[in-house]
């Protein structure tokens, strides 16, 4: 694949100990190494060869770092990433490649992938064409200012984005399937047709091999994850290479901020146990034999967030490649005193269309109606019976501005600690600052539940 995706034994041998750390922890949210999670923190750690100290950045600091490392010895699994160049020592030319990334000067840029492989892609790709696979990597385009240079995208865009985005210069291709937008035929005739220089994947091996072609070709591919315990360290990794390093960094202040106003007022609070469940709108009757999805892993956004500010309930078996798996109706009930609140994730609701073919972003109305005809489904539930099942929008909270919606999360937990209005104000900034979408979230869109049909607990 011309040199894209980097085999190299000996660097594979020095560093296994950090590579392992970083696979396991994109995979079930355990930390090694000095890494965080989100039991104790957040992640922040930039997957880029060259960022010797494992922080947000690669700065001076690194190159200091290095030029120690040189003269006095490098310990690979404590400085996982410092070997820019790969070849399994530090010496100068890591020290002259880091200065070429800081002074955006053109070299190879190598990073660990989300397979766990290292890969490269030339550097720098500022003012490039871009091509994303997915709505969340089109969301992280805009947080980082980049939504103009979107060329081609999959349908789901429409779905997601067509109420609130302007998608007339993005070229749509029909994906696979609406959930992992896998790569078609049609999307690769796209890319070439619009010259996409580099493309935001998402990291399935049907589109590692689907982008073979174009790899080869000279088309830069970035395989990195796009929620959950991920958001901060792939932005500030994207901004890196598309050379919008500001950007990122706002986005990683917003985020941090969301954490450190959570942690604060709840520093002296028990947090309760939370369930992320799919909302469905019927079970079999015997109970048993319908599956419910759930998120159990901090890979999945509506999962992560939700365990920013409770204890949301954890399981890493059964595991989709997306962080999903099911239980049954019965399992529900069995386990029916474990889970005090559950929270319900509404598929294309908050502000995504409304009904087909509106134009228009989905109401408040329309948002409680869809939360009502689902919530039934876990009525012989304590958790339904004290007004403990919550809803929140999946195009919102599975993606990277699932911090913007973490302090409704609270609210809805938390109606003393945390008000509807900061809430507000969190999600109103989100639109403001990361989006180039118009939205007044006090007047437009649904994206929390405030009807009468179902006594929500926040809502006494």
């Amino acid at each position: 694949m011309d040199n894209k995706l980097i085999a190299i034994i000996v660097v594979a041998i020095l560093v296994v100990a950090g590579v392992a750390a970083y696979v396991v922890l994109g995979n079930s949210g355990g930390s090694n190494n000095g890494k965080k999670t989100v039991g104790d923190g957040i992640d922040t750690t930039v997957p880029i060869y060259g960022n010797a100290n494992g922080d947000a950045y690669i700065d001076d600091k690194d190159v200091e770092l290095l030029k120690d490392l040189k003269d006095h010895g490098w310990d690979p699994v404590k400085y996982p990433y410092a070997d820019a160049d790969l070849d399994g020592f530090i010496t100068d030319k890591d020290v002259t490649l880091v200065n070429k990334i800081i002074n955006k000067q053109s070299c190879e840029l190598n990073y660990m992938s989300h397979f766990g492989t290292v890969m490269s892609v030339k550097y720098p790709m500022t003012g490039k064409n871009i091509g994303v696979t997915y709505w969340q990597q089109a969301e992280m385009m805009a947080a980082l200012g980049l939504w103009n240079q979107v060329k081609v995208g999959p349908n789901n865009l429409t779905a997601y984005y067509g109420g609130i985005y302007d998608l007339s210069g993005v070229d749509i291709y029909t994906a696979k399937n609406n959930h992992n937008s896998g790569v078609t035929d049609d999307a690769v005739e796209k890319f070439v047709e619009n010259n996409v220089d580099i493309i935001i994947a998402t990291p399935t091996a049907v589109n590692l091999s689907a982008l073979e072609k174009l790899m080869d070709r000279g088309v830069q591919c970035v395989f990195l994850w796009y929620t959950g315990d991920w958001c901060i360290p792939t932005m500030m990794a994207l901004g890196i290479i598309l050379g919008a390093e500001e950007k990122a960094k706002a986005y990683m202040d917003y985020a941090l901020g969301v954490i450190d106003k959570i942690n604060d007022r709840l520093k002296n609070t028990e947090r309760p146990n939370v369930i992320v469940a799919g909302g469905s709108k019927k079970v079999a009757d015997d109970g048993v034999t319908t599956t419910i999805s759930v998120y159990t892993s901090p890979m999945e956004g509506d999962y992560y967030f939700t365990n920013l500010v409770a204890n949301a309930y954890t399981n890493s078996s059964g595991l989709s490649e997306f962080g999903a798996s099911s239980r049954s109706y019965e399992w529900f009930l069995l386990n029916d005193d474990l889970l005090k609140y559950i929270l319900i994730y509404q598929n294309q609701t908050g502000f995504a269309y409304g009904a087909p073919d509106s134009g228009k972003i989905i109401t408040q109305e329309e948002f409680n109606q869809r939360f009502e005809s689902t919530v039934g489904t876990f009525q012989e539930l304590t958790a339904y019976k004290n007004g403990n099942c919550i809803g929140i929008p999946y195009d919102m909270f599975g993606g990277i501005s699932g911090y913007a919606l973490t302090i409704m999360i609270a609210h809805m937990i938390y109606p003393d600690l945390f008000t509807l209005s900061e809430a507000q104000d969190m999600l109103q900034k989100w639109f403001d600052d990361f989006t180039v979408a118009h939205i007044d979230v006090r007047t437009q869109g649904g994206y929390y539940y405030n009807g009468s049909a179902y006594p929500a607990s926040y809502l006494s």
